[in-house]
C-alpha cells in the first residue's frame, strides 16, 4: 500500500471517492431517495438568481440562494425562499438547512423562522460561517 498526495486531484478520482463512501451510507441510512432541486429567477430568459440543493429523507439542504447584484432589493430572495418552503413541504420535509457567511445572510435568514445552530469563528480567516434550520 503507498499514499500519494495531490493538489490537483482528478475528477474521476473524487468520483471514486464519493462512490465509496455512497455506497457504504447507503447501506446504513433508511432511505435512499435523494433529489436534487434548483428554482430559477430570470430575466428575458437569463438566470438572475436562484437556490438549490438537494432533498434528502425529511432535509432539504439548501447549498445555494444568489441573486445578481443589480437585481437585489426586490424581494426576490424571500419569493425564493418561500418556493422552496413550498417544495419542501410537498416533499413531505420537516427540516430545511443552509449556511451562511458572516457578510452574507446571517442577519436575513432568522426573518424566515431560520435559528443559527452553530457557527464557525476566523473562517476562513477572520470572517464567520453560520449554520441555521428551519424546522416546518
Amino acid at each position: 500500500m503507498k499514499f500519494e498526495k495531490t493538489f490537483q486531484p482528478k475528477e474521476e478520482d473524487i468520483k471514486q471517492l464519493r462512490q465509496l463512501l455512497s455506497t457504504y451510507n447507503q447501506a446504513n441510512f433508511e432511505t435512499d431517495e435523494f433529489e436534487e432541486f434548483a428554482i430559477y429567477a430570470k430575466e428575458d430568459g437569463e438566470i438572475i438568481g436562484g437556490i438549490n440543493g438537494e432533498i434528502f429523507g425529511q432535509w432539504m439542504d439548501i447549498e445555494y440562494l444568489v441573486i445578481e447584484e443589480p437585481f437585489r432589493d426586490q424581494h426576490l430572495g424571500s419569493s425564493l425562499l418561500e418556493q422552496a418552503e413550498a417544495l419542501a413541504k410537498e416533499k413531505n420535509c420537516r427540516y430545511i438547512f443552509l449556511t451562511t457567511f458572516g457578510f452574507q445572510g446571517k442577519d436575513y435568514y432568522p426573518k424566515f423562522g431560520f435559528s443559527e445552530v452553530y457557527f464557525r469563528k476566523n473562517f476562513p480567516m477572520t470572517g464567520t460561517e453560520h449554520y441555521f434550520i428551519k424546522e416546518l
